[in-house]
């Protein structure tokens, strides 16, 4: 079995890694193998989405096109189907409400 070393500067962690090792009974080593193993864990469900920078006009009329027959759609979920910012995503929502394309709920 191979075995990797990697230098750690753990001195901004030191109190809460001492809790740990304290609490879990286990050694420091076993601890931050622990909390690797977690923070994985953890990750692998998320994904990464990249924002597209696009035009607002163009980003108006992807919009309208992705509502287009549906009869509910929330804000985030356009976001993150058309990968546009959030923000970015009401702001043309409100200006299509104020244009009676669409009515909040």
């Amino acid at each position: 079995m191979q075995r990797y070393v990697y230098p750690v500067d753990l001195t901004d962690v030191e109190k809460e890694l001492n809790l740990i090792v304290e609490k879990l009974k286990v050694s420091k080593a076993e601890a931050i193998r622990e909390a690797i193993r977690h923070y994985a864990e953890e990750l692998k469900g998320l994904e990464v989405v990249e924002l597209r920078d696009v035009p607002r006009e163009q980003a108006k009329k992807e919009i309208m096109e992705y509502i287009s027959g549906k009869e509910r759609v929330w804000a985030d979920e356009i976001a993150e189907a058309l990968r546009l910012d959030l923000s970015l995503v009401n702001d043309i929502l409100m200006e299509l409400w104020s244009e009676g394309y669409v009515e909040p709920d």
